[in-house]
């Protein structure tokens, strides 16, 4: 019988049997032989003795199970010990029994185990009111240093449903043991050691309760090693707590694999209620998903910064940015009109000369612009149908003329819609395709814009036929290229559907609903874009609108550039969206911020986002950290290519350097643009320099200031094998190679 014959069989009576006869007796400890349980002690977090424990190990790692409970009591790795579930308590299982409807949470212990090579099945048989509800195993499985956890083999009894298996110690770490740290990855990244830590455990989320949306992951270290977890499975909940005492702290990971989704809790709906609750006929959700969480062990020594060692680990096997369109653009959206609004804040006209006049101050950098409001009555109107064109800001043939005339001035426009909010207003409106609550109401959300908006389930759209016939549509009418704007597609990454009659759980609306309308623009030759960098869409999406900066840091300790190490080279992401530019947070933090643009922007504005943030971005964001440093205020990251980004937390003080090249520095932006153009900008006057590059002649060096009626001769000088401007305040200045460099209007 070879190893998935086994497993299969293994989800009846007679299967159990057999699997048990094969099994591998559940060995009593011998603390001699081992030498790594210590005994319990008084404290609350002290290391207790399983009765009974199961060791599997390959040339890298050991792993040493509390056989009772199916669970890690401790690893060696590099002759070292970290700490899995050490106060011998069982995981659990919440069960539902579905008529008369109610769930239980089952303290789970392994009826048997069975090793395969390097693998290792825990099964358990999980009972409710004196029946059996369901059986599962629990896999774990090495590989070099890395062990994988996955919920496999599950069976339902009849009239029984698994709902999840909470595991909150995986792997632990102690301060009494010496010291130690740990990371988590929600809101930016934040490192702590646990002498400086607090104790914390992240509350549910109103709308997706223990996911982390982000970036699901947790370390922890002690001594000279470290290990990283990474909750692979979407739907699945990340755990990163610190439990204890001054003196006495012990930092977790852990994970809660999901099967289904808990129809008897109450869910934010984001309509400005409070939450829904389900029901005795809410369906559990199938995720659809195997819950999996990964663990990598590596070793950090001697590191002051020891998180970075599982940062890399990360980052080399994210998944690569999908499309290098958007590396260099200027990108923005354009505020057409609210229904609310009397007037509209940029008319189509308006939004060809804010493009001309981007383009000229820019010497015609690359633009995105995103029309806002540009169907129906405004800015969340009308959706899902975009037939009519909103008549405040112009024509259908005046939008079109829009689209092409930005062409010449190197802009993609383009549009800025919606597909996960729909409205009455839509002549298609069809509540066979909105989502339904857990109470099985359909699901009316929030008034964006003077009108009540519905949520709509995104596989049964997909799947009924309208998805494809929005997508064509939008596509022959308007002809859009390269990119479009869809809001909230990646903020709601995960959202369920309680459909009675077309159920679907979060993970299934984002593979049969979400990632096919990426799937199908991307084969038009457009890439979408969304509000908010989520872990699902990594790989899948290119570029959101907003993301993680710095994290409040909840443990204590300090914000780290987790993300900015962690997503170089997987994804563009914006900052907080509020408005305000800041050179220092968006170049450190590797964000690039999607500002809201009309008719009367000042058109500094748009150069001072440019120039301090746009352009050193572009030359930045995809270079691989090597090292991050922190020393006092000052915080420091060493790029490949001998580069750098470095900040003072105290003051807006920051630099950027490129192959030892200072290319920006407080306030001031010094940067190539391409082989032959170099731009210097400053939002105060100063004197600014860059060194002359190779080839370039001293002798043919020009220079233009940049204006809103076109390039101005200005002076230049080239000393000691230096370019010098004498930068007036928030006035563009291109120095080109010679005059051949200058581009053609």
């Amino acid at each position: 019988m070879n190893r998935r014959d086994l497993i299969l069989g293994a989800v009846g009576l007679a299967g159990a049997r057999a699997l048990a006869s094969a099994a591998q007796p559940l060995r009593k400890v011998d603390a001699a032989a081992g030498g790594s349980l210590d005994p319990a002690g008084a404290h609350p977090l002290a290391v207790k003795t399983p009765s009974n424990v199961f060791r599997l190990a390959n040339g890298e790692l050991e792993v040493v199970f509390d056989a009772r409970h199916g669970l890690p009591h401790s690893y060696r790795y590099k002759a070292q010990r970290l700490w899995g579930e050490t106060q011998s308590h069982p995981a659990h299982a919440i069960v539902c029994k579905l008529e008369p409807r109610g769930y239980e949470a089952v303290a789970l212990e392994a009826a048997f185990v069975h090793q395969i090579d390097q693998s290792v099945d825990f099964a358990f048989h999980v009972s409710m009111k004196g029946r059996r509800a369901a059986t599962f195993h629990l896999r774990y499985a090495l590989a070099g240093s890395t062990m994988q956890v996955t919920l496999e083999s599950v069976a339902e009894a009849a009239g029984f449903e698994l709902i999840e298996v909470a595991l909150p110690t995986l792997v632990a770490v102690r301060e009494e043991d010496g010291p130690a740290w740990m990371t988590e990855g929600r809101n930016g990244g934040s490192f702590v050691r646990l002498e400086e830590a607090k104790a914390y455990r992240f509350p549910d989320d109103e709308f997706f309760g223990r996911i982390a949306t982000e970036l699901p992951i947790g370390m922890v270290g002690q001594a000279e090693i470290g290990c990283v977890m990474e909750v692979t499975a979407c739907m699945d909940g990340t755990e990163t707590e610190i439990q204890g005492t001054e003196g006495h702290y012990a930092a977790k990971l852990g994970t809660v694999m999901t099967y289904r989704v808990h129809g008897g809790r109450c869910y934010g709906m984001n309509d400005g209620s409070d939450a829904n609750c389900g029901n005795a006929e809410t369906p559990n959700l199938l995720v659809g998903q195997m819950p999996r969480t990964r663990f990598d062990f590596f070793a950090c020594a001697a590191m002051k910064q020891p998180w970075m060692a599982g940062a890399k680990i990360l980052r080399n096997r994210m998944a690569k940015i999908p499309s290098d369109f958007f590396s260099d653009r200027f990108l923005y959206i354009v505020a057409g009109k609210r229904k609310m609004d009397a007037e509209p804040g940029t008319t189509f006209a308006q939004s060809g000369q804010l493009v001309k006049d981007i383009a000229l101050l820019t010497d015609g950098a690359p633009q995105t612009a995103f029309l806002g409001g540009w169907a129906y009555d405004g800015q969340d109107t009308g959706f899902p149908s975009e037939d009519k064109v909103n008549a405040s800001l112009g024509t259908y043939d005046d939008l079109r003329a829009l689209i092409e005339t930005g062409k010449q001035w190197n802009a993609n426009v383009t549009l800025n819609t919606n597909w996960d909010d729909a409205y009455k207003s839509s002549p298609i409106f069809d509540e066979a395709f909105i989502a339904r609550r857990p109470d099985g109401r359909i699901w009316q959300s929030r008034s964006w814009d003077d009108e009540d908006s519905y949520i709509v389930g995104m596989a049964k759209f997909m799947e009924g036929g309208w998805g494809a016939k929005r997508i064509a549509y939008i596509m022959e009418r308007y002809r859009i290229e390269n990119s479009i704007l869809i809001d909230a597609m990646s903020w709601f990454a995960v959202r369920n559907d309680w459909d009675r009659q077309h159920p679907a759980s979060g993970y299934k609306n984002l593979i049969d609903g979400k990632f096919k309308v990426v799937e199908e623009f991307r084969r038009r030759g457009v890439e979408v874009t969304s509000e908010k960098l989520r872990y699902p869409f990594i790989g899948k999406m290119a570029l959101t609108m907003n993301g993680p900066g710095g994290s409040d840091r909840p443990f204590g300790g300090e914000a780290i550039p987790l993300f900015a190490t962690v997503y170089r080279g997987s994804a563009i992401w914006g900052g907080s969206g509020d408005g305000k530019i800041r050179p220092q947070q968006e170049i450190f933090w590797n964000t690039r911020s999607a500002l809201w643009f009309q008719a009367d922007t000042d058109r500094t504005t748009t150069a001072d986002f440019y120039y301090l943030v746009v352009l050193p971005f572009g030359k930045l964001h995809k270079l691989a950290v090597e090292e991050y440093e922190s020393m006092g205020t000052v915080r420091r990251l060493l790029l490949e290519g001998n580069s750098q980004v470095t900040m003072d937390m105290a003051s807006d003080s920051y630099s950027a350097a490129i192959g030892g090249v200072e290319i920006a520095h407080d306030n001031a932006t010094f940067c190539p643009i391409d082989e032959g153009r170099i731009a210097f900008y400053a939002r105060t006057a100063r004197t600014l320099r860059y060194p002359l590059p190779a080839g370039w002649d001293a002798a043919a060096v020009t220079a233009r200031a940049l204006t809103l009626e076109g390039r101005v001769e200005c002076t230049v000088q080239c000393i000691a094998g230096a370019i010098v401007v004498q930068a007036e305040a928030k006035r563009p200045v291109i120095v080109y190679s010679s005059r051949k460099a200058i581009p053609q209007a």
